[in-house]
């Protein structure tokens, strides 16, 4: 049995409990509790409004950037195609490219400077334009062309402008070592 003490100890608590929960729960409508609310509202709030602003501003800002950098694209090519087309318009390349790696872009560029790509298969040995074997471990196939045949191995497709105007310029010197050569013969 439980003695009578416990259960009037246990009583007076929950009356207690139940007059601070009413005290609390009628002090929420006074003045002094809800201006605290409301400047903590007020504050968030503020905070909100500053964090949409900066929000719209940064994609506006994004927006622009992204716009400056698709005409900087353009005016790139632009300048590539100019520097490149008296060179190697009309000129073959053939690639090769191992099947893991993306080179969309890169043979646009080339059709844009005016070099007609051509598919590579191992086994011929073309003459009349260099290989461009793009993969990320030299094959071994290219080591066994013949020596009129010119070649160049790229491990990484180049993914800036300044890789890319590099490569243009090794593909550009390895044709003009074929006419060289063509020429003396």
């Amino acid at each position: 049995m439980i003695p009578f003490r416990h259960h009037l100890i246990s009583l007076v608590a929950v009356f207690f409990s139940l007059g601070i929960g009413i005290l609390l729960g009628g002090m929420t409508g006074h003045s002094w509790f809800s201006v605290e609310e409301q400047a903590v509202l007020s504050k968030m709030e503020t905070r909100y409004s500053q964090a949409l602003k900066s929000n719209n501003e940064l994609k506006q800002q994004l927006n622009r950037l992204l716009i400056e950098m698709e005409r900087n694209n353009e005016e790139a090519a632009h300048l590539m195609a100019v520097r490149y087309a008296d060179a190697m318009q009309g000129n073959k390349v053939y690639v090769w490219q191992s099947p893991e790696l993306q080179i969309g872009r890169l043979l646009r560029l080339f059709e844009q400077v005016g070099v007609e790509i051509v598919p590579y298969g191992q086994g011929s040995a073309p003459l009349d334009g260099p290989i461009l074997a793009l993969g990320k471990t030299k094959p071994d196939w290219l080591e066994q062309l013949p020596g009129e045949c010119r070649w160049l191995f790229v491990d990484k497709v180049p993914e800036t402008f300044s890789q890319q105007w590099g490569l243009l310029d090794r593909v550009q010197k390895l044709m003009a070592e074929m006419r060289v050569e063509r020429e003396k013969s």
